[in-house]
């Protein structure tokens, strides 16, 4: 759950600082374009900051969110037959786990590295 949330908030993030780095290339010397532009950076650092905060903190308390509720779409719910408890179970083929995690980490890294090109 921390991961894939995380991820989320990086990707606003980074979106957040290309805008308001593409708004300080075109502000053309106006004072309040370039106050938006430079208030919009800071906000997307600070939703940056909490995809690290997420990333974390709900990492490390990974195992105490994981028994309120499940967020895979794709769970199926089996009961164990040796003790008898139901159970959540993603039966997902790991390709397509790993798909709905590689392509968001690569957008975020490629935004990073735009916007790090365009400082």
């Amino acid at each position: 759950m921390a991961r894939s949330d995380s991820i989320l908030w990086f990707i606003l993030g980074v979106a957040q600082m290309l805008l308001g780095q593409a708004l300080v290339d075109s502000a053309a010397g106006d004072a309040s374009v370039e106050f938006l532009a430079n208030l919009i950076q800071i906000s997307g650092g600070g939703t940056f900051a909490l995809g690290i905060y997420f990333l974390i903190f709900l990492a490390r308390h990974e195992d105490d969110f994981a028994a309120a509720y499940s967020k895979a779409e794709k769970t199926i719910l089996q009961v164990d037959p040796d003790s008898g408890k139901k159970e959540l179970v993603d039966d997902s083929p790991r390709a397509v786990k790993a798909a709905w995690y590689a392509i968001p980490i690569g957008m975020t890294f490629l935004g990073m590295v735009s916007w790090l090109a365009n400082l």
